[in-house]
């Protein structure tokens, strides 16, 4: 019983974190909830033994953005289907965001996603992406300028 009560704790503490990266990441609600329930019963058979805490976190993080690539490359998904469900914010302004966020490329999102809502850094990005650290700078710096623009709507004279 005690694996189950852990694995509870541990579904409670990072469900949020799990869909997000998988919805950012998929773009489709229906594909971030098939991931959503495939990390956390990869943990239930798996039943990892983590160093600590940022290696809990960290597993979950690998293992959904592996899952994600997964759906996002097979067969079946290869038509892109965008996110336009009605998603609830506190404010207007995070809603735009999150539109905004959404309609960058795969990479992009999950970078910005991992540095700006889970406070990773860009090393330690780049090990849980298996990439170049130069790659995920690189990365990083087009989708703020993406957003940028995007946010900003086309007029170069706002600041």
């Amino acid at each position: 019983m005690a694996k189950i009560a852990n694995i509870n704790e541990i579904i409670e503490k990072y469900s949020d974190m799990v869909y997000r990266i998988a919805l950012t990441r998929c773009g489709c609600i229906e594909n971030a909830e098939d991931v959503f329930q495939e990390v956390f019963l990869k943990l239930n058979q798996k039943n990892p033994k983590f160093e600590n805490e940022e290696h809990e976190k960290a597993w979950l993080i690998r293992v959904t953005i592996n899952l994600t690539k997964n759906v996002n490359n097979s067969s079946w998904n290869k038509k892109v289907v965008t996110l336009d469900e009605n998603m609830s914010f506190e404010t207007k302004d995070q809603s735009e965001v999150f539109s905004a966020v959404c309609e960058l490329p795969q990479n992009y999102r999950t970078v910005i996603y991992l540095f700006y809502y889970e406070g990773y850094k860009v090393n330690e990005i780049s090990k849980l992406m298996d990439k170049n650290e130069g790659t995920i700078k690189t990365w990083l710096y087009r989708a703020r300028e993406t957003l940028k623009t995007n946010l900003k709507g086309g007029f170069e004279d706002e600041q």
